[in-house]
């Protein structure tokens, strides 16, 4: 019996381990799937719904669904009529704590929710990053924790020596919400692997099709550079006062400082009080204020640029995108721009080769409840 017991107490933590969790939070999970043996918990489950809700793309829209609308002022007056307020300094008091409740239940919910996405749809990707994961582990295809931090580091526009700080802060940003760094790593090393895999599965063939094909680039002299750009816009209602307009300042570098992709500026804005993200897409530089071209034009793809004072607002202005498209000439219009061949048939054999892996794997599919 003490035989048993203590096999029993190595199985248990070896999963403890291979897990991340605590015995007290893997007793409060279920497994929801197995893949190949794999599982897949409830815990992941709720982990990867709220990351795909935070990077998305739709978080604004489904808060903005959430806060606006006769349900949620009808909701907003019941609870101000709850609170009772005896004076306007207590209505004032009352309307914003309010105001901050309503905001963080329908966060809460959009997370829960995926912001719309479905269960099912989460948890086939969970399913396919196992697949991704065992098919790299198959070809002794190792991603380091380093690595994985590398990439991370880099997509948080963390370099230099303010690197740690920088990535620490980009862990922070999502572990507020619920989403702890062990998801963060796991959702990037199996991006990492993946890519190893279809090179080294498929990469020789990507290299033969590629070396067919023409290159049609045309030279850069006969393009011109436009920009795809979120603007963020910060109003300032009294453009004579200093103090103001430094505190918007302040607020839109520090929205600057936490910008990490342009999918996500729309949500970070909810955070700040009065700020709007307007979308520009395929705007040739010269549709900018003239003070703001330079500081575009020197920005990377996936930078801010710092704030400056446009009208009556503090801007800040987010490079999607920049590229250059071909001119039109008298007989004929420029044709749209191409998908980089290359990444088409790395998307190609990589949706091969993952369906493939899909039809052999053995999934179990359990409830979740």
């Amino acid at each position: 019996m003490r035989i048993m017991n203590f096999f029993r107490s190595i199985s248990l933590a070896a999963l403890v381990l291979s897990l991340g969790l605590s015995s007290g939070e893997l007793r409060a999970q279920n497994i929801v799937a197995l893949v190949n043996d794999d599982p897949i918990t409830s815990f992941d489950l709720a982990q990867r719904t709220r990351w795909v809700a935070m990077t998305g793309g739709n978080f604004g829209e489904r808060m903005k669904a959430l806060l606006t609308g006769d349900s949620i002022n009808q909701r907003f007056r019941q609870l101000m009529m709850a609170a009772n307020p005896r004076s306007q300094a207590e209505a004032q008091a009352a309307a914003e704590r309010i105001k901050k409740e309503l905001i963080e239940d329908a966060k809460r919910r959009v997370l829960t929710e995926g912001a719309g996405t479905g269960k099912k749809a989460v948890l086939d990707t969970l399913i396919e990053d196992k697949l991704k994961l065992q098919a790299a582990k198959k070809l002794d295809i190792k991603i380091t924790d380093k690595e994985v931090e590398d990439n991370l580091a880099a997509r948080a526009g963390a370099d230099g020596s303010d690197r740690k700080a920088k990535l620490e802060e980009f862990y922070e940003k999502f572990e507020k919400d619920g989403i702890n760094r062990r998801t963060i790593k796991e959702v990037f090393r199996a991006q990492l692997a993946w890519r190893d895999v279809i090179r080294r599965v498929y990469g020789p063939r990507i290299q033969s099709i590629m070396a067919a094909i023409p290159d049609t680039t045309p030279t850069p002299d006969q393009n011109d550079f436009q920009y795809d750009v979120r603007v963020l816009r910060l109003a300032v209602s009294d453009t004579q006062d200093q103090k103001a307009i430094g505190e918007r300042m302040i607020e839109a570098e520090n929205l600057k400082n936490k910008f990490t992709s342009c999918a996500e500026l729309p949500r970070e804005a909810t955070l700040v009080a009065g700020a709007t993200v307007k979308i520009v897409e395929k705007a040739k530089l010269s549709h900018f204020p003239k003070d703001v071209q330079p500081l575009i034009e020197k920005a990377s793809e996936g930078q801010m640029t710092p704030p400056i004072l446009v009208g009556n607002a503090v801007e800040s202005y987010a490079v999607c995108r920049k590229g250059v498209v071909a001119k039109p000439n008298v007989q004929q219009t420029a044709a749209p721009a191409k998908p980089d061949p290359r990444q088409l048939e790395y998307d190609r054999f990589s949706r091969s080769y993952l369906q493939e892996l899909k039809q052999k794997a053995s999934i179990d599919y359990r409830s979740s409840e």
